[in-house]
C-alpha cells in the first residue's frame, strides 16, 4: 500500500475491516455499495482488491453515509460486463444497471429512506413519508419502521441492550419526541397496539403532549437513533419479572 492511499484511509479491504469493527455487518455495507454481501466478503477476504469500491468505502466511513456509488464495470467495447444472477434465476447471469455517479439525499418524489452508521454501532434511520392517509408509502414507512425496531430487538446482547430513540415530524411542522426505549419493549407495544407504528407513536406524543392535539395532522418524518447502552440492575428486574421461572414442578409465570 502506497503512503498516499494510508493517508487517505487505507485499502478497501483495510476500510471494510474498519467498518466491520464499528459494528456494520457485510450485508448493510453491501446495501450501501449497492453490491452483493459475496462480493464484499471476496474484497473482506483478500481475494479481490476492491480498489473501485474504496472511494464510496472512504465516505462510509468518514461520515456514515454513501452519496457515490461506484460504476458497474465494462468490457473494452464500453458495455456493462454481466454479473452472476441469484440462485434459482432464470437466467444465469444478467446486465445490471449501472450505478456509477454521486446520488442526491433531497426528496424525490413522496418519500425517501436514508441511514446513517454513527460511532459504537449505533444507527439513525430517517424516514420522510406522504401526507395522504391512503398513499402506499405510509404502509411501507410502517413496514420499515418495524422491521428496524426487530432488528434493533435481535441486536440485544448478554451486557448491551438496543435502545432507540424516535423524533416525529408532522404535516404542519411540528416536530415532538418520543421518549427513549428499549428495542424490545417497543416492539412490544408496537404489536400490542395493533401492529401500527406511526398510529403508536401518535399515541405516544399524545400521552406525552397532552396539551397538543395532534390527531388531525399525519406524520410525515420520523428519525430513529438506534444505539447500545449497558445492561443496569434494575433492567435485570424489569426482565425477571416477566420471565416464567423454574420450581420443583416445572416452570411457572413470575406473578
Amino acid at each position: 500500500m502506497s503512503d498516499a492511499t494510508s493517508r487517505e484511509g487505507g485499502s478497501a479491504q483495510q476500510l471494510l475491516q474498519e467498518l466491520r469493527g464499528r459494528g456494520l455487518s457485510v450485508s448493510e455495507i453491501a446495501g450501501e455499495l449497492q453490491r452483493s454481501p459475496r462480493m464484499i466478503r471476496k474484497v473482506l477476504n483478500g481475494e479481490t482488491s476492491g480498489a473501485v469500491y474504496r472511494a464510496s468505502l472512504l465516505e462510509l466511513a468518514r461520515t456514515g453515509q454513501t452519496t457515490t456509488v461506484p460504476p458497474r464495470r465494462r468490457s473494452r467495447s464500453g458495455d456493462l460486463v454481466r454479473v452472476r444472477s441469484k440462485a434459482g434465476a432464470a437466467e444465469p447471469t444478467v446486465v445490471p444497471q449501472d450505478t456509477g455517479g454521486r446520488y442526491t439525499p433531497n426528496r424525490q418524489g413522496g418519500r425517501l429512506r436514508t441511514t446513517t452508521y454513527l460511532g459504537g454501532g449505533g444507527r439513525q434511520h430517517e424516514l420522510q413519508i406522504p401526507k395522504g392517509k391512503t398513499a402506499k408509502g405510509r404502509e411501507q414507512a410502517n413496514s420499515e419502521i418495524l422491521h428496524r425496531v426487530r432488528s434493533a430487538a435481535r441486536g440485544q446482547a448478554r451486557d448491551t441492550q438496543q435502545m432507540i430513540k424516535a423524533r416525529i415530524t408532522y404535516a404542519n411542522g411540528r416536530v415532538m419526541e418520543v421518549k427513549e426505549y428499549n428495542a424490545s419493549t417497543m416492539l412490544k407495544r408496537i404489536n400490542d397496539h395493533g401492529g401500527g407504528a406511526l398510529g403508536w407513536f401518535r399515541d405516544e406524543n399524545g400521552e406525552r403532549y397532552t396539551n397538543l392535539d395532534v390527531a388531525d395532522q399525519p406524520i410525515t418524518g420520523v428519525t430513529m437513533t438506534v444505539y447500545g447502552k449497558a445492561k443496569t440492575q434494575e433492567y435485570d428486574r424489569q426482565r425477571t419479572r416477566g420471565r416464567p421461572r423454574r420450581t420443583q414442578s416445572g416452570w411457572r409465570p413470575n406473578y
